[in-house]
């Protein structure tokens, strides 16, 4: 990290603190904080991959996919203190980049800006 960026958390820290002490909780109930991360998927290719334990009384489930896939895929997810705000799958090759979370601060204004009209 450089001196710079060490600089601007610094600033940003105090800032936060001090709009913290100026509205008090009001402030806290409103911050939203976000990750991503990858999640691998996989769909077995064939019956004997996708065996599982069943009792012999027990229903066989029905097979929707019969071709086989793996990959990943980005999953970002968004939290206030009421619990999880926003979760989503990106599309395949999609990136998150500053226009994402400039369409995910979006969302999450209307979604909060809807909840307040049904209260």
């Amino acid at each position: 990290m450089t001196d710079e960026i060490k600089v601007e958390k610094v600033r940003v820290s105090k800032e936060l603190l001090g709009c913290c002490e100026e509205e008090g909780e009001g402030f806290l109930l409103r911050i939203v904080a976000g990750d991503e991360t990858w999640v691998h998927h996989y769909d077995p290719e064939n019956k004997r991959q996708c065996m599982e334990y069943h009792h012999k009384r027990s229903l066989v489930p029905k097979k929707f996919k019969t071709k086989g896939s793996a990959g990943k895929v980005t999953w970002t997810v968004f939290w206030n203190t009421e619990g999880v705000a926003l979760s989503d799958f990106l599309e395949k090759g999609a990136t998150v980049n500053s226009e994402k979370y400039t369409e995910i601060i979006h969302i999450l204004q209307t979604l909060h800006h809807e909840e307040g009209d049904r209260n």
